[in-house]
């Protein structure tokens, strides 16, 4: 809905919440759901296009007014509602806040990515409690603090790994810097069997033989720094993902180069004491083998990235 500058007539009446709310609660009392998404899509629409003419009190009656008939419409009339609004500074921030938290993340996910009202405690609860598509939302904001990127790590077990990775994500080539390394070495096909048989040849990559001899050593740090700059990604990063008791963080990147599981295996025990139980060990092993390694390169980018950025 295009608007010139000039105010038009209706506007005043913005600062009449009182009348507004009540038109609108006889209007709702009678009406069916197509008439309600008709509405608040018109209302949608009215706010976009005179937003910029509003006083604070004219955005304050916009609020009420969607606050109150948000709940009532359908998902699709949401997300066009959401898609106006998101990247408006000039939004009413209860309803911000109400459909950044919708259970729909066709309609959250707008006002996740791009609303600059969405505070660091929104997105903390956003990131404690809500799926993990709407993790992913949080991910793609253009920067995150250090506290809400720690509790993105600290849920990404393998499932919400594989959800946040494969969400609108086709397989893609990785990052322009990125230093993933050369793909894994794929055996050509075996040659008819010539006698005598070569002695067994060990495959392991030598990347992983230089991790594993560095965990050997116990040099746990330098081989979380070797890992950082495989992926490409601030050592701190990694180590913040590797100390915690969730290994969902720490196997993304692991994954990403990819490493084998018994070197991630390798790693998991120089975390813990002799003898000492590994938390979640057998789920870990399963969470890793079904994580394809597109997928965690993405999370690996988007968790290393705003771990750098909030450093």
């Amino acid at each position: 809905m295009q608007v010139g500058r000039s105010a038009p007539s209706y506007v005043g009446k913005m600062t009449q919440p009182a009348a507004l709310m009540g038109e609108l609660a006889q209007s709702l009392a009678r009406s069916g759901q197509d008439r309600r998404d008709d509405m608040l899509i018109k209302f949608a629409q009215l706010f976009e296009g005179v937003s910029h003419l509003l006083d604070n009190g004219g955005v304050e009656t916009f609020d009420s007014i969607f606050v109150s008939l948000v709940p009532t419409c359908s998902e699709e009339a949401r997300k066009v509602l959401a898609d106006a609004v998101a990247p408006n500074e000039r939004a009413p921030v209860r309803l911000i806040r109400q459909l950044a938290f919708d259970d729909s993340i066709l309609v959250a996910r707008p006002v996740i990515r791009l609303s600059p009202l969405l505070l660091d405690e929104h997105l903390l609860a956003l990131a404690t409690v809500k799926s993990p598509e709407h993790l992913l939302a949080i991910c793609e904001r253009s920067s995150l603090n250090a506290g809400v990127t720690d509790i993105i790590l600290s849920r990404a077990n393998g499932e919400i790994l594989i959800a946040v990775a494969r969400l609108d994500a086709p397989d893609e080539a990785p990052r322009h810097g990125a230093a993933w390394g050369p793909p894994p070495v794929v055996p050509a096909a075996s040659a008819p069997p010539v006698l005598p048989t070569p002695a067994p040849v060990d495959r392991t990559p030598a990347f992983d033989l230089e991790l594993r001899d560095l965990l050997a050593k116990r040099s746990v740090d330098a081989a979380i720094g070797a890992l950082a700059d495989k992926v490409a990604v601030p050592p701190h990063a990694v180590a913040k993902a590797f100390a915690l008791d969730v290994h969902g963080g720490f196997l993304a990147y692991a994954r990403a180069v990819p490493l084998a599981w018994e070197t991630v295996l390798r790693f998991l025990m120089a975390r813990y004491e002799a003898g000492q139980v590994i938390p979640r060990l057998q789920r870990a092993e399963a969470d890793y083998a079904r994580l394809q390694v597109s997928e965690a390169r993405r999370v690996a980018s988007l968790l290393g990235m705003h771990s750098g950025k909030s450093h």
